[in-house]
């Protein structure tokens, strides 16, 4: 794929190879390995949601290389189905991904507050769900996002940044007035890809006063 300006960390990151035929989704409970790994990271004591309330839910996707791969996310076990249900219409839209890993050890601590380094996994556009952290962008207000809950998901932040209410952008500006059809950008609202999340029920950060086009959630 032709370079689009501005790039992440790593371009093409070493994902795993797919498994089985579509997105084959699959939604179990969290393996022991990843949860030591979240532990003291994505996950800490006084966290709103236990492990027992977080379902880990593995898909196929389109990597930026043209390469069918397998990620994973943690999410709350209330929206797993839909979650689910989304990134197999993603896939089946051929929407590119860059790479989809877990909140934990392997991040880093969020040097800003609790949980795991979510600055790190934008610099990487790590498609990410559960982390018990802050709100982005506005840790001094110690109020907990929607990620702490498992109940939101961030796609590709590198071409769907954040931008905060300060003027700051997160993790970069190349793509915040870029917004039309690319590989791996949420257009509008009515594009396909940003109706596979609402379509479940979910709202897109996309149409707030500040917009977080990366941003899906569930009430």
């Amino acid at each position: 794929m032709p370079r689009a300006g501005a790039e992440p960390t790593v371009r093409f990151p070493q994902n795993q190879t797919a498994v089985g035929r579509g997105a084959n989704a699959a939604i179990t409970t969290i393996p022991d390995p990843v949860w030591s790994r979240m532990v003291g990271y994505s996950w800490t004591e006084g966290c709103p949601v236990g492990r027992s309330g977080l379902r880990y839910v593995t898909v196929n996707f389109w990597g930026f290389d043209g390469k069918r791969s397998r990620g994973a996310l943690v999410v709350n076990r209330s929206v797993a189905g839909s979650a689910a249900a989304a990134f197999t219409r993603l896939y089946d839209l051929r929407f590119r991904i860059r790479q989809m890993r877990p909140m934990d050890s392997s991040w880093g601590r969020n040097p800003k507050g609790p949980g795991a380094d979510d600055y790190a996994s934008m610099d990487a556009d790590n498609t990410s769900a559960f982390n018990c952290r802050y709100v982005g962008g506005e840790e001094e207000k110690k109020v907990y996002s929607r990620h702490a809950y498992g109940m939101a998901i961030d796609v590709n932040p590198f071409e769907n940044p954040y931008l905060a209410a300060d003027g700051s952008v997160y993790p970069d500006n190349h793509w915040a007035r870029r917004r039309g059809p690319a590989p791996g950008v949420f257009s509008s609202s009515s594009s396909a890809a940003v109706r596979a999340f609402t379509s479940q029920g979910m709202r897109w950060g996309g149409l707030w006063a500040n917009p977080d086009y990366q941003h899906f959630d569930a009430s």
